[in-house]
């Protein structure tokens, strides 16, 4: 976890590594259950991280996206840690097409769900609210998903392990203006790389 990523983690990220290396092959709606299977318990094997590896006392919380992978758009799939500072939601936004599955190392999340509906516009209809806490996880395989992501809590870091099925280096943020039009606006994906 780039300055953050203690030795004792070097063997709870191999072991996600190799969990992940064996369920991705498997075609999408496959690779998707079996790496929830793979994964349930990975928020409690040794040497998994928290948001205090993430966010040293003294250092300033800001949201962080770190590939356990190189390099870090490998195109069969990706694998990120994302660090959430106290409060921090995302904007509504989706992941290019790729299937994934987003599990909950540490803190809790809320996740809002939308479909994406293509009309002669674009438009988002809520699916629903997902509160994720500590080894929780959600997962979707639809490429007309999106959804927006908060860390719950405005006290303490959330951390969680991502998986998506290709190199994420898009996605579209949506906004919905006074008139209740949907905008979507195109971004590359900016990663850090984890010392391992």
């Amino acid at each position: 976890m780039c300055d953050a990523h203690p030795n004792s983690t070097a063997v709870w990220t191999h072991r996600v590594l190799a969990a992940i290396a064996r369920g991705v092959g498997d075609g999408r709606d496959a690779a998707v259950a079996q790496l929830t299977r793979s994964l349930a318990h990975a928020a409690w094997w040794e040497g998994c991280p928290t948001g205090a590896d993430v966010f040293p006392a003294g250092t300033p919380a800001r949201y962080r996206r770190i590939s356990l992978r190189e390099p870090l758009y490998a195109d069969d799939y990706s694998v990120l840690l994302i660090a959430w500072p106290p409060g921090h939601a995302t904007p509504i936004h989706d992941h290019d097409g790729l299937w994934g599955l987003e599990l909950v190392l540490d803190g809790i999340l809320g996740v809002e769900s939308y479909a994406i509906e293509v009309t002669p516009s674009v438009r988002l209809a809520q699916r629903g609210v997902t509160p994720l806490g500590i080894g929780d996880h959600a997962t979707f395989s639809d490429a007309d998903y999106a959804h927006r992501c908060r860390n719950l809590s405005a006290q303490r870091p959330a951390l969680s392990l991502h998986v998506y099925g290709g190199a994420l280096r898009r996605y579209r943020a949506f906004d919905q203006d006074a008139q209740g039009r949907w905008d979507s606006v195109p971004h590359r994906t900016g990663l850090e790389l984890a010392n391992r």
